[in-house]
């Protein structure tokens, strides 16, 4: 496939186009493109033979007219006085030709040749200065002096320096533009030594092929640069398969009879036609022309490819030429940029069917761009043709997007919403996923248009599927029955969603028609059940799936039938309103469905009285199978209690007669093993006596039933009870449950056996009568209390003690001043006990003193060491390295000791403004703890460690130091806790440094901690760099957070990096001078290695840039080296909430580049967006190629 422009003009091959698109081609350029202002190498030699005044010779003549022209110079320089006379005279023509030369067609061949970073690339064996001097005009004087190389000072191809207009065979001076002469290859000694004997320029020519697509313009193919590289590069193609192609713009006569001398040397020859002007001379406008045409795709591609698009597929398929057809491929295949534009430009439909049949386009996008197409005009009765054609040929696929895009645009007549409904729902939407299905399903019921397929589409969402599993444990060998090898579970698709869709039916205007289809579902998975070996006469599994027909919390947790069976019980009242005659014939069918789940269901529907009479209803009751009239426990009784009053005195005593006689011969049926207990009469009591009192409910139970009621009750001490919810259920479910303990025990005691009895509920195995303690101590503590001190404090006692003393702290029944009171009696008398006693409830005991009033713990100070010291010795064993240190100390007595001492002392400095010298004792005490429970204090004191050095107690800093000092598994833990949860300040920092400073090195974990960690190094060098007066008072150096920086993990960099976005987006500072006064000057000194570039900064460097707002280009500038490539999609949300691509939209796109730019996994679909508003604040930006390329490689979703 081919770009063609003209009918004359080469046809530029799909592969080529796009390699210019990427910046992979090269312009290998000859004298063709000066032409007609320099002569060409035949008529430069002639006229420097002419100026020279020499004749050619014999040897010369006939090298001439073998085109060999460099041998005719050579040979012309051996004849001259002075061998440099030839390129002198050359020169001197050159420049004089040169003198206002038409540099359009160079001009043309620069705007085709920049890289994806811009930069001019292309090579040319002229002499003359034209490329540069069209490189002037275009970016301004003096900008070609970086750009133009000569001789065999060349970039090498494939390098990051590979750019420019480079001159393979020389250049000549040029004083314009201030360029020096180079030395020329003119001659054919030096073509030989160029090529051959040192062949510099063949390995550069043969390295360029291997990395670069090389075009030739401006030669013929029997121009020396061509023979003398082509023929070394096909001799080298075999050996090097990564050599890419060359392709040479060939001028013909007629485009039916190429160059074949092209083909001969390799080449993929592009044939223009030439024509002859007024002069005689060749003509090459068609190239030109075309090129020119070429260039403005380069340029601006976005534009250009919606133009070129815009103009093709706006015009009737039929009309278009074989030329524009190609194009219309190009610019539509691989890239969904333009779908959009097609979607809005085409008219004809005939468009889709050849863009279909091209393969332009996956299913997916074909379904998407027709069906949005046609969905445009949803009152078009063309379009809706279209779309029901589409239907066919696409299938599903085209149907959802059709849906979606209905959805979106709802035609306003109601004749067209059911058109389009219709079709739509025409085809089934598997691609759905369940969870969508059912929402969708449940918008189209809610909708304004409902068809009955969307009914049934619904009703089927709601209906089980079943799935087969194995069953390997029936016991059965050989299997009798499906069951005995096989396992059936019925499941709804996303269950939690579809009860929204339940409702939405049930509030239909339609209960009639949904009941029906329902039903129609219900017989289907009955029947299927019965397949499936599930229903037989005496057994139907879907009966314990279903605890009842109608809602109720038991149903919850439930799978498989139990949607479609509420809904079918939901319906019954309103069908029967709209139409009892068809929903009677409804209900009736389900009586006779295999199973008990039918019968349940419609003896759900005798309960409605537009349906049945009290008398039909009873009636009905009483002429069920044997099977159905005792193993339905829900349905049965309920319609005994809502319809037995209405019923006549002979149907009352039918049905009575057959509960009090025919309990026994259904039980019976069922056998027991030799083994187990008879549970067959308490079955038949319970059955018996939840239907009699059904009857009874409802005031028609005869004497003689309320005899036999009587009877259960006596024989069935648990029956004695009105009827509870859980008696209509199998089996019940009571949810989560507090269990309350049961303290009338205790309350009903004397006093004197009181205590023995709390001892004997406490080692009970019931569970609520073990909780009675606790509910008595919380009802009433002080009898409690009196309780237990009936006797001293004794190791046999201590469950009760601990439950006791927990209780205070829950008491609400006692005022404060009791409560108060009564603490104090317990500790006065807790305070004889011996240290055995009280080591077992020190946990309590601990919890309960660091609750009281300040002043209580004042009046009972010597608790605090007593207790402490009993917490220290029950818990001696080592730390355990694997827990969260402060997190065990917060939850243990020490910890809570020493977090309650140091609120004691800072209580006492606020009334008193001294310490009790008892407190400070104990807070040595708690500093220096051996085992567990010291370090939990010694982690408290660290946590507090701002309050704890403010103490200024010389003995207690010293022995933190030293517990914070070397490799000890408590000495890491609390440097982690001083790093990661103490508050910064700047004595903390003073003090604490070299331990903040190693702890940074031992950071773990991510976000707030590392972030925590990092402020503690941060902040001071920020306060540093901005010559901030009191940076000295934190005592970390800005050399000692660069070290730990650089030595620290990686998630303390992310943290440092983050700190400082936080610092520079904080509210009310100029962030330009933050950035430029602290932030910049601190990441200046970051480590440079790069190792420590790493990736999961790239995300925060960014944004820290973006952050510096008007400095956002020089911060930008400094952050560049550290970013990477973003992998996956990357997070741009402080970009594009900012202004910064307005202001600066040439550095925004460099950013943009360096994280999405080639190497990138994934372009996140924002960046188009992006790049949309950067080509707004400044137009002339689309021509940068780097954004062309980010457009043509983005997601666009329009």
């Amino acid at each position: 496939m081919s770009l063609r422009f003209s009918h004359d003009g080469p046809a530029f091959p799909e592969q080529l186009v796009d390699a210019l698109l990427a910046g992979e081609v090269v312009f290998l350029c000859g004298a063709g493109i000066s032409t007609p202002q320099l002569p060409m190498f035949a008529k430069l030699v002639e006229t420097c033979a002419t100026r020279l005044g020499l004749e050619k010779n014999s040897s010369e003549i006939a090298s001439f007219d073998k085109g060999r022209y460099e041998e005719v110079l050579g040979s012309l320089s051996r004849r001259t006085v002075d061998i440099g006379d030839v390129s002198r005279k050359v020169v001197s023509i050159l420049q004089e030709c040169s003198e206002g030369a038409d540099l359009t067609n160079h001009k043309t061949i620069l705007k085709l040749s920049r890289n994806l970073d811009n930069r001019p690339t292309v090579i040319t064996t002229n002499f003359d200065t034209l490329l540069e001097k069209a490189l002037e005009e275009a970016e301004g004087q003096g900008f070609s002096q970086n750009f133009s190389f000569a001789g065999q000072d060349l970039p090498l191809p494939g390098s990051t320096e590979f750019c420019g207009i480079i001159h393979l065979h020389g250049r000549m001076a040029d004083d314009t533009i201030n360029l020096k002469q180079t030395p020329m290859v003119l001659t054919s000694a030096e073509y030989g030594d160029a090529y051959m004997r040192s062949g510099w320029a063949s390995r550069f020519l043969f390295d360029l092929c291997r990395c670069k697509t090389v075009v030739l313009i401006g030669y013929s193919a029997g121009d020396a640069p061509v023979r003398y590289f082509l023929n070394v590069l096909e001799a080298d193609r075999s050996r090097f398969p990564d050599v890419h192609p060359v392709y040479a713009f060939a001028s013909v006569e007629s485009k039916n009879g190429p160059d074949t001398q092209w083909s001969t040397l390799g080449v993929r020859p592009l044939a223009y036609e030439f024509s002859i002007d007024q002069s005689g001379q060749q003509c090459h406008e068609s190239l030109w022309r075309d090129l020119d045409k070429l260039a403005e795709l380069v340029e601006r591609p976005r534009s250009t490819r919606k133009e070129w698009a815009q103009k093709i597929i706006g015009k009737p398929y039929r009309s278009t030429e074989p030329d524009e057809l190609d194009c219309v491929l190009w610019l539509l295949k691989g890239g969904r940029n333009l779908f959009s534009t097609a979607i809005n430009t085409i008219e004809d439909p005939e468009w889709f069917d050849f863009l279909h049949s091209q393969e332009v386009w996956d299913e997916r996008d074909a379904s998407w761009v027709t069906a949005t197409w046609v969905t445009k005009d949803l009152n078009s009765a063309d379009r809706f043709r279209q779309a029901i054609r589409w239907m066919g040929k696409l299938g599903t696929p085209f149907a959802d997007a059709l849906g979606k895009n209905y959805e979106s645009s709802k035609p306003p007549s109601v004749f067209w919403q059911q058109a389009w409904r219709i079709l739509i729902s025409s085809q089934t939407h598997a691609l759905i996923k369940p969870d969508l299905k059912i929402y969708a399903a449940t918008k189209t019921i809610q909708g304004s248009i409902v068809l009955n397929t969307d009914l049934y589409d619904a009703i089927e969402l709601i209906s089980p599927v079943f799935r087969i599993t194995p069953r390997y444990d029936s016991g059965k060998n050989p299997p009798e029955r499906l069951s005995d090898v096989l396992g059936v579970d019925w499941t709804v698709s996303e269950q939690y969603e579809v009860q929204e869709l339940i409702e939405a039916l049930l509030e239909l205007k339609a209960p009639c028609k949904i009941l029906e289809i329902a039903s129609g579902k219900l017989s289907k998975f009955i029947a299927t059940s019965a397949d499936l070996d599930e229903i037989d006469e005496s057994y139907d599994r879907n009966d314990y799936a279903v605890p009842s027909v109608e809602p109720h919390k038991q149903n919850e947790h439930y799978d498989g039938p139990i949607f479609l069976v509420q809904l079918i019980a939901g319906l019954i009242s309103a069908s029967s309103e709209e139409n009892s005659f068809k929903t009677l014939s409804i209900v009736n069918a389900w009586r006779s469905m295999p199973g008990i789940l039918g019968a349940r269901l419609w003896m759900h529907a005798l309960r409605d009285k537009n349906l049945f009479t009290d008398e039909e209803a009873i009636n009905g009751v009483s002429e069920t199978s044997l099977e159905i009239f005792w193993s339905i426990r829900r349905e049965l009784p309920l319609v005994l209690r809502d319809r037995a009053m209405g019923a006549t005195s002979h149907t009352l005593e039918k049905i009575e007669h057959r509960i009090l006689t025919e309990g026994s011969a259904y039980y019976d049926r069922f056998e027991i093993e030799d083994s187990s207990i008879d549970w067959r009469e308490h079955a038949r009591d319970l059955a018996v006596w939840l239907r009699l009192n059904m009857l009874n409910a409802a005031g028609v139970l005869s004497a003689n039933g309320k005899y036999e009621l009587d009877l259960i009750k006596s024989r069935r001490e648990y029956l004695d009870r009105d009827v509870e919810d859980q008696d209509f259920f199998g089996s019940y479910s009571y949810g989560v449950q507090t269990l309350d303990g049961d303290a009338q025990p205790l309350i009903e005691a004397t006093e004197e056996d009181r205590l023995k009895i709390a001892q004997e509920v406490a080692e009970s195995p019931d569970l609520r009568k073990q909780l009675g303690w606790g509910v008595y101590c919380r009802s009433d503590a002080i009898g409690a209390f009196d309780t237990l001190s009936k006797t001293a404090p004794a190791d046999s006692n201590t469950k009760l003690w601990n439950t006791f003393i927990n209780s205070l702290l829950l008491s609400q029944e006692d005022t404060d001043l009791s409560r108060t009171k009564l603490i104090a009696r317990v500790l006065d008398f807790l305070s004889s006990a011996n240290n055995s006693f009280l080591s077992s409830v020190v946990g309590s005991l601990s919890y309960l003193y660091s609750n009281i009033s300040f002043q209580m713990r004042s009046e009972h100070c010597e608790w605090w060491p007593r207790l402490f010291l009993l917490a220290v010795k029950s818990n001696a064993g080592a730390l355990d390295s694997t827990r969260d240190l402060y997190h065990d100390a917060i939850n243990s007595p020490c910890g809570r000791l020493t977090q309650i001492l140091l609120a004691d002392i800072d209580e006492c400095r606020k009334t008193n403004n001294k310490t009790r010298s008892d407190l400070m004792l104990n807070l040595k005490q708690a500093a220096s703890a051996k085992g567990q429970e010291g370090a939990f204090s010694r982690a408290t004191l660290i946590r507090n460690a701002v309050f704890t050095l403010s103490l200024n107690n010389q003995e207690v800093d010293e022995i933190l130091d030293s517990s914070l000092t070397g490799d000890s598994e408590e000495a890491i833990a609390l440097r982690s806790i001083l790093v990661n949860l103490t508050e910064n300040s700047p004595n903390i920092s003073m003090r604490l440094s070299k331990h903040i400073l190693t702890g940074a090195l031992e950071v773990k974990g991510r976000g707030g901690v590392a972030r925590a960690a990092a402020a503690k190094i941060i902040v001071p060098a920020l306060l540093h760099i901005s010559n901030d007066e009191n940076a000295d008072r934190w005592g970390i150096t800005l050399e000692q957070t660069e070290l730990a920086l650089k030595n620290g993990p990686s998630i303390l960099r992310v943290g440092a990096s983050i700190i400082l976005k936080q610092w520079m987006s904080a509210p009310g500072k100029d962030r330009a001078k933050v950035w430029r006064s602290s932030v910049g000057p601190l990441l200046a000194r970051w480590s440079r290695d790069r190792d420590l570039c790493e990736k999961e900064l790239t995300h925060h460097f960014a944004d820290i840039a973006v952050a510096s707002a008007e400095a956002f280009p020089e911060a930008l500038q400094q952050v560049f080296p550290y970013l990477t490539f973003q992998q996956g999609y990357g997070n741009l949300h402080s970009l594009i909430s900012s202004d910064i691509p307005e202001k600066f939209p040439r550095e925004t796109l460099v950013l943009l580049w360096r994280l999405f730019g080639p190497g990138c996994t994934a372009i996140p679909y924002e960046v188009s967006k992006l790049l949309d508003r950067l080509v707004e604040s400044e137009p002339a930006i689309e021509m940068d190629r780097r954004l062309q390329w980010l457009d043509q490689n983005g997601i666009r979703y329009e």
